[in-house]
């Protein structure tokens, strides 16, 4: 069974309970799932790479792998819901509110091996890895389609999120 199929089976068997799933509530599920599939990972020296798993009904997962020195843009998720669960390394996240238009740092946290991390629909952020190498797991619900990219002097532009699978 790949992993994409074994990420599709957590999500149907969730999606059978009572309760709606959320990508929290998978968390833990997905990233005993994802641990066996770390040695498939890449890493670039220019960049993070996003390692897309799967994009299914109203949901996406993605392995994220990092060097030290890489960081996202300050970012939001334009209302979708997800959650992240650090499979290696470690992840410094800081999170930002912008009471007068421009982002100001409200909490930071440093996320080790093992951490969850819910990102609410309105939760703005960025992330980079405070060792050598990262990889967490990302997933959204629904799909991540765009995201606002920002700056110190406020909210520069909305972007697509690219996913591809295959």
């Amino acid at each position: 069974m790949t992993f994409a199929e074994a990420v599709r089976e957590v999500i149907r068997e969730a999606a059978a309970r009572p309760q709606r799933p959320t990508p929290g509530s998978l968390c833990a599920s997905v990233a005993s799932e994802a641990e066996r599939h770390l040695d498939r990972v890449s890493y670039s020296g220019d960049r993070y790479v996003r390692h897309p798993i799967l994009l299914w009904d109203e949901w996406e997962v993605m392995l994220i792998a990092w060097r030290s020195g890489q960081i996202t843009p300050l970012h939001d998720h334009r209302g979708v819901m997800g959650a992240m669960a650090v499979l290696s390394g470690r992840l410094d996240e800081e999170r930002f509110t912008t009471p007068t238009g421009r982002p100001e740092m409200m909490d930071r946290a440093s996320r080790p091996e093992g951490d969850f991390s819910e990102i609410g629909p309105t939760v703005l952020h960025r992330l980079a890895p405070s060792s050598a190498r990262a990889v967490p797991r990302h997933d959204h619900r629904p799909p991540l389609g765009t995201m606002r990219i920002g700056a110190p002097n406020g909210m520069l532009s909305t972007i697509a999120s690219q996913f591809t699978v295959g």
